[in-house]
C-alpha cells in the first residue's frame, strides 16, 4: 500500500487556523546558519510604527498573507512530491525520512542560541515559527547573497537619503539584512510543501529523497512477490543517473499497489497492453526481469502511465493524472 502522507485537505485545515486567527498566533524569528548550532533567536522590535504595529506584528501579517496567496488559494494546487517527475506546476508535498531530514534541527532545543553579529557571517536562511496553541508551522525563506550583509566589501551597498527636492545616494556602511516577502519551504511535523524544487536540490540533498523514495517503491513491489528477480529493481535505480530513480518513485503512490500477486498477474496475462511485455512463470506466478526497458514496463504497469478513452476506445500517454471526482 503508498505510504500515508500530509494530504492538501489537512494542509489548508491547518493553514486556514492561523489565517482565520491571526491576532492569537505568535511567531519567533532565527537566523539559519551554515554549520551547527544551526539556529540563531532573533530578537524583534517592540517599538511600534504610525499604525502601532510592532515588528513582529508586521511579520506576522505578511507571512500569513503569503500563506493565503501562496497555499490557502483556491487556484492553488498540491501533489504528492513523489510525483516530481512529472514536472507539475503545484505545491508538492515531501516526506522527510532516516536519509532525508534536512530540517531535523528546527525541532532541536540544543540547535537555537541567541543571534550574535558574527552569526550572519554564516547566515544561510531565515526561519520563522509561526504557532497558535498545539498548531505549529514553520516557513523557510532563503539567503541569496543579495541579501546577506555584505562583510567583505566586495560589492557596494547604497542608502537614498531625501535632500529638498534632490534624492541622494549615500554608502550603506551598516550590516543589512533583507526579509523577503516570500516563503521558500513550509514545513509542518515531517513534511515539507515547496514549488521551489530547485531550492530542494540545490541546497537540501534532494537526490536523498530521490533514492529514498525509490527504495521503498520497490520494497513495495518486492512484498508483492510478483519478481522473481528483485536485484534487476535495484540495479535500475542505483544506475548513477537520478532520473531512474525519479521513474520509480513515481508509484509510490499508486492504487496498483493495492492489487494481490494472483491479480497482477491476471492483468498482465489478460489486458492487450501488457501481454508479452514480461517472462511470465504461470506456475509461481511471478515474472522475471530481463532488460532495463522490462522494469520500465513495470513502472509504467504500477503507475497506469496509459490511460483509455471510454469513447474513441484509443490508448493515451499521460505523464500527469488527476483523479477525476
Amino acid at each position: 500500500m503508498p505510504e500515508e502522507t500530509l494530504n492538501e485537505e489537512q494542509i489548508r485545515m491547518k493553514l486556514n487556523d492561523f489565517y482565520d486567527n491571526i491576532a492569537q498566533c505568535g511567531l519567533e524569528a532565527f537566523v539559519v546558519k551554515k554549520n551547527a548550532p544551526k539556529l540563531k533567536r532573533m530578537s524583534l522590535s517592540e517599538a511600534c510604527n504610525d499604525q502601532g504595529k510592532n515588528f513582529r506584528t508586521i511579520l506576522k501579517e505578511m507571512f500569513v498573507n503569503i500563506l493565503n496567496e501562496q497555499y490557502l488559494s483556491l487556484d492553488v494546487e498540491y501533489a504528492d512530491g513523489r510525483q516530481v517527475a512529472d514536472n507539475q506546476h503545484k505545491n508538492l508535498i515531501f516526506e522527510q525520512g532516516e536519509s532525508f531530514r534536512p530540517f531535523s534541527f528546527l525541532n532541536d532545543e540544543a540547535e537555537k542560541g541567541e543571534f550574535v553579529s558574527e552569526d550572519l557571517t554564516e547566515a544561510s536562511g531565515l526561519a520563522f515559527q509561526l504557532r497558535k496553541g498545539e498548531n505549529t508551522v514553520w516557513l523557510y525563506q532563503h539567503l541569496w547573497s543579495i541579501m546577506v550583509p555584505n562583510k567583505k566589501k566586495t560589492n557596494l551597498m547604497a542608502r537614498l537619503m531625501q535632500f529638498e527636492n534632490q534624492v541622494v545616494f549615500s554608502e550603506q556602511s551598516e550590516s543589512l539584512l533583507t526579509i523577503a516577502n516570500k516563503i521558500d519551504i513550509l514545513i509542518m511535523g515531517d513534511a515539507l510543501i515547496t514549488s521551489n524544487v530547485t531550492l530542494l536540490q540545490k541546497y537540501f540533498g534532494f537526490q536523498d529523497y530521490i533514492y529514498q523514495s525509490a527504495q521503498r517503491a520497490v520494497q513495495s513491489i518486492i512484498q508483492k512477490s510478483l519478481v522473481a528477480n528483485n536485484e534487476k529493481l535495484m540495479e535500475y535505480i542505483s544506475r548513477g543517473k537520478p532520473k531512474y530513480a525519479k521513474k520509480m518513485m513515481r508509484i509510490g503512490t499508486s492504487k496498483v499497489l493495492t492489487l494481490t500477486q494472483d491479480q497482477l498477474i491476471e492483468k498482465i496475462n489478460t489486458l492487450t497492453r501488457w501481454q508479452g511485455k514480461f517472462n511470465v512463470n504461470q506456475d509461481t506466478k511471478q515474472i522475471t526481469l530481463g532488460t532495463y526497458s522490462e522494469v520500465e514496463s513495470l513502472i509504467d504497469l504500477f503507475d497506469e502511465r496509459y490511460t483509455r478513452s471510454d469513447v474513441t476506445d484509443t490508448e493515451y500517454d499521460t505523464d500527469v493524472k488527476t483523479v477525476a471526482k
